[in-house]
């Protein structure tokens, strides 16, 4: 039987606009995940520690944005990006975000699970 860990941490960045109508608020939570998976030790193992594999989000840059060609995979785009976080969904639509520590971000919606387009803020 294998053992799986996630652990999650929050990063939690509050935005507050004033306009002349009133104030908005924009609440935005990242959800990094981390996942351990932790294999059984086999009989001549057994006093060997517990192996484990780490999956990461990984940072990406402008390099990684300009990789992005209209038509791609999603499968595609999540091995240049890393998973993503799926931000909304239809029958044939989806918006992905991926975001790095420092906010910079790209947004992706697929059609059919093909890059329709793509947008960034603040890539470095």
């Amino acid at each position: 039987m294998m053992k799986t860990v996630i652990s999650l941490l929050a990063k939690v960045d509050v935005k507050i606009y004033y306009t002349g109508a009133g104030v908005l608020v924009l609440l935005q939570v990242v959800l990094p995940v981390v996942v351990k998976l932790y294999a059984p030790q086999a009989a001549e193992n057994a006093k060997q520690p517990e192996q484990s594999t780490q999956v990461q989000l990984r940072p990406f840059g402008r390099i990684g944005y300009e990789q992005l060609r209209i038509g791609m995979s999603l499968t595609d785009v999540r091995a240049i990006l890393g998973p993503g976080v799926e931000i909304s969904r239809s029958p044939t639509m989806a918006t992905f975000v991926w975001e790095n520590p420092d906010g910079s971000k790209i947004t992706a919606t697929f059609e059919s699970d093909k890059l329709k387009s793509k947008a960034q803020s603040e890539l470095k």
